[in-house]
């Protein structure tokens, strides 16, 4: 006998979990299947272990600063030997709140093993069989790993391993310049470790406004990071620790106690058997319709199983369209608005909409605050960076923002709601801001519109 359920769901990340506890709790029978560790990539390997560390490696660096503030300080060290047990007891606490027993107390049925398709609504678990009215698919994404001659059966890290590590490492080579391997090159080197990193382009970060990245580029190397740009990996070789050949405008060996590599990531949906399911997908993620729903209009699929932006904010959000939709008489449509992202390095940069390389100068207007020119950055000696928005020419209707700075993933949700409330950049100049907050730089960039589009027409 097959065991039946309302909504199935497959992996217990961000947008799983939406899903199985909103339908718990909307009086649905409801089922998730987690072949892992409940919580997802977010809990257990990417935004909270992460976040913890970079916590502990700011608050190491904040040290090193007292001489910028005007103290004098003597000479000092730091021991960070319990950072990565911090960060593993964080990973602990927070999966305690998504963990099976919490599941089952909200409501939900929990099954441990492997989801396998028997048909478009039976599952295979180990023995078991299942099926559901709806089956949801949240499996997630894993770590790309590139075919480096010599890689294979080294123990190289990802952000899987990296924080099983016992204790901070005395060297580390990270391979690829995106957001997981740049976060994590400052908080380690920030915590003692000598850092190299290897990026094939002649920048990091490549998603990002040109500027952003130059600011960050500059912040790394005056923290003593080793950036070797367009270079490629050549060959790996392991004997107790790592030599790593890279070729740029020279061939040349690097030697590091441990190894990152962080190039990439694919959606987890290789092992479903989705073709027995008649579910369409490709190398880039399970296929879906602007509701959500799969070319099986009984299986739906959310966040990295769907393709990228892989941002757990934006799985969760497809989660609560699919929640929606599997419990109304009624579809909506996934959200459309612009998906905000913040890579967490120090500086923040903070992103939304179009970059400035996207649009035509013709048609829009940027304006560009420095933080050098805000009173908040100038007293807490933090005035590299900027505030940089992108809007329609004459209405200021904003098309996106760049924020590069300590804290612009917070700013940057005040440019987030104003787009979906389809608010004009204009409007914050009535806006008041509680003096000095760096906030203020929206202001003063509402301020410029206002100078260079109305008072010259006074001047007339």
């Amino acid at each position: 006998m097959k065991k039946r359920f309302d909504i199935i769901v497959i992996g217990a990340g961000a947008g799983g979990l939406v899903v199985a506890i909103g339908g718990a709790k909307a009086g649905k029978k409801v089922l998730l299947i987690e072949k892992g560790a409940y919580g997802g990539d977010c809990t257990n390997y990417g935004c909270i272990p992460s976040k913890s560390l970079i916590a502990s490696a700011n608050q190491a660096h904040a040290l090193s600063r007292c001489q910028e503030l005007g103290i004098e300080s003597s000479p000092f060290s730091f021991d960070a030997t319990g950072v990565l047990d911090r960060v593993r007891k964080i990973i602990s606490e927070v999966r305690m709140r998504e963990d099976a027993s919490t599941l089952n107390s909200f409501g939900v049925e929990t099954l441990d093993g492997a989801a396998l398709f028997q048909d478009g609504q039976t599952l295979s678990v180990g023995s078991e069989r299942v099926r559901g009215r709806d089956i949801v698919i949240a499996t997630g994404s894993y770590p790309v790993i590139p075919n480096i001659p010599g890689l294979e059966g080294t123990p190289f890290l990802t952000n899987e391993t990296v924080f099983d590590l016992k204790k901070i490492p005395k060297s580390i080579i990270f391979i690829g310049g995106g957001p997981i391997g740049c976060e994590l090159a400052q908080a380690f080197a920030r915590l003692g470790s000598s850092v190299t990193l290897v990026v094939r382009k002649p920048y990091i970060m490549n998603r990002e406004d040109a500027d952003a990245r130059q600011v960050v580029m500059e912040r790394f190397q005056k923290e003593g990071i080793n950036l070797l740009m367009e270079c490629t990996t050549e060959r790996i070789f392991y004997e107790n620790s790592f030599e790593v050949e890279v070729r740029g405008k020279a061939v040349q060996r690097l030697q590091a106690e441990q190894l990152f590599i962080g190039a990439g990531r694919r959606p987890h949906i290789q092992e479903l058997n989705l073709a027995a399911a008649g579910v369409k997908f490709s190398e880039e993620g399970v296929q879906t319709d602007a509701y959500g729903r799969t070319s099986n209009k009984h299986i739906w699929a959310v966040g990295d199983a769907a393709g990228p932006p892989f941002f757990t904010h934006y799985a969760e959000n497809q989660g609560r369209t699919v929640l929606k939709n599997l419990l109304l008489p009624f579809y909506f449509k996934k959200s459309r608005q612009p998906i905000p992202r913040c890579t967490f390095t120090d500086p923040e940069v903070a992103s939304i909409g179009v970059m400035e390389s996207e649009c035509d100068r013709s048609k829009v207007a940027i304006y560009t605050v420095p933080f050098k020119e805000v009173d908040r950055n100038i007293t807490s000696g933090r005035t590299e960076g900027f505030v940089k928005i992108i809007t329609k020419k004459w209405s200021s209707q904003i098309l996106g923002a760049t924020i590069v700075g300590p804290r612009a993933g917070e700013m940057l949700m005040q440019i987030s709601t104003a787009m979906l409330a389809k608010m004009p950049l204009r409007k914050f100049s009535n806006l008041m801001h509680p003096y000095p907050i760096e906030s203020l730089a929206i202001r003063k960039a509402a301020d410029k519109w206002l100078t260079q589009t109305i008072l010259p027409k006074f001047r007339k």
